[in-house]
């Protein structure tokens, strides 16, 4: 039986309710559990036990916002979207660790678009779950889209592909465009084991490496990367000492 994702939204616009309850059911698999127009409602009646799946959370409400609401209820849903009609809440957004930021007004596309991704992203996840976690905290970037902050998970990050003017950071989630040098993501990431420079173009994370041949090192994710001649000696002397060998002798 397929799984059917619990949603609660909450605006103190009754059009705007009505709107997300549209395209929610609209949706497979998906299904309003709630709805609020009084955040203080919301507050008070949500629990964890609810299992909540999504909640979508308008942020510019009266009596008590959806920012002040968030911090209550991110740890009862999988899923924390926030709508608004105002970009400048986009950074605050993320502070609180929201999944996903939509401005209105929203779209059924854009709906669609922003729910599938994160189910996909939840999906590609359980298949490449982090061997390790890095030592490496939580950190936001900004990217080429305005007033997007994207939070990098270092343990969900594969490699790094330098670029002309920009880094392409290849996560479990798919690639990520940012504005940095490999020089800055490198200084982020010094005295983290959990990555090795193997190229002049390229920072892999170890535990994302599926096999080596020759001088290719494959990932996981299917991303090929050459050794490069400088740090090919490192290199080898990384895999020789991560090498398991049996003792015995071949062909007798």
């Amino acid at each position: 039986m397929e799984k059917i994702w619990k949603c609660i939204v909450i605006d103190d616009e009754m059009h705007a309710v009505e709107l997300l309850e549209e395209y929610i059911e609209s949706m497979p698999n998906m299904e309003v559990f709630k709805a609020y127009t009084n955040p203080l409602d919301a507050l008070a009646e949500i629990s964890a036990e609810d299992e909540i799946d999504f909640v979508f959370l308008d942020i510019d409400m009266p009596r008590i916002t959806g920012l002040e609401l968030a911090e209550a209820l991110r740890n009862k849903t999988k899923y924390l979207v926030f709508t608004t009609g105002h970009s400048k809440f986009a950074i605050n957004a993320f502070e609180v660790n929201a999944d996903q930021f939509m401005l209105k007004p929203i779209s059924m596309s854009k709906f669609a678009l922003v729910v599938n991704e994160l189910l996909k992203n939840r999906a590609l996840k359980q298949e490449l779950v982090p061997i390790s976690e890095s030592k490496t905290d939580d950190f936001f970037i900004n990217t080429d889209q305005k007033n997007k902050l994207i939070r990098i998970n270092p343990s969900e990050i594969i490699a790094i592909e330098g670029m002309d003017n920009y880094v392409k950071i290849h996560t479990i989630s798919g690639p990520i465009t940012a504005y940095f040098t490999m020089k800055e993501l490198e200084e982020k990431l010094k005295g983290d084991d959990a990555f090795f420079r193997v190229q002049k173009s390229y920072i892999v994370a170890k535990y994302y490496i599926k096999h080596v041949d020759g001088h290719m090192i494959h990932c996981t994710n299917g991303l090929v990367i050459p050794i490069g001649v400088v740090y090919k000696s490192a290199f080898i002397e990384y895999l020789s000492q991560n090498t398991f060998r049996s003792t015995r002798k071949i062909g007798r």
